[in-house]
């Protein structure tokens, strides 16, 4: 039997991390973010260039509020310990440690300049205005129920079609096979 890989494992774990952490919960507006770290940028003079990459930035931290992101972030992260804990391969102190880096880093942090990078600031006004309007809030209320329904839905449909396909194949090998004859071209 083939061992699972704890390294492997953990890559799986991270890339889940990040993809749902970006998505959106049924958390609702979370407490405002805390600050991004200062930069260079921010002691810029006012009207400049930098003024908009800080209000882009503020919006986009406003949008993953909004959306509930750090805070599915948050319980994916506390999935992630929770399969850590399970593991017997780990070095002693790992969870521990693993905790406290997780402490120092930000995901949203992380994710703002790819927000950034993909989104423009009239994106960011638009998403802003529906997620924190009453149909945006019921909207995001509703995906956790979605996504259970729809994962439902899609192993419904998974089961079907591996039916479907062991009935298709069981069908083919009953069928006679033509008989070929040497030299003959399919």
């Amino acid at each position: 039997m083939r061992s699972i890989n704890p390294l492997a494992s953990w890559r799986w774990c991270l890339l889940a991390v990040l993809a749902v952490g970006c998505a959106h919960s049924s958390a609702g507006p979370a407490a405002d973010p805390a600050p991004a770290p200062a930069t260079v940028a921010e002691s810029s003079p006012p009207g400049t260039s930098s003024d908009a990459g800080m209000r882009k930035q503020a919006k986009v931290r406003r949008l993953m509020a909004a959306t509930g992101a750090e805070a599915s972030g948050r319980m994916m992260l506390d999935m992630m310990t929770q399969h850590f804990e399970r593991m017997s391969t780990l070095p002693p102190g790992f969870m521990e440690k693993f905790r406290e880096v997780a402490e120092e880093e930000s995901m949203v942090d992380m994710l703002v300049p790819v927000y950034m990078k993909h989104f423009t600031e009239e994106d960011l006004d638009a998403a802003l205005a529906f997620h924190e309007s009453p149909a945006g809030k019921r909207f995001l209320a509703a995906q956790p129920l979605v996504m259970q329904e729809a994962k439902e839905v899609g192993e419904q449909w998974g089961v079907r079609l591996a039916e479907k396909t062991l009935r298709a194949l069981k069908e083919e090998a009953r069928q006679p096979q033509p008989a070929r004859h040497e030299g003959q071209q399919l």
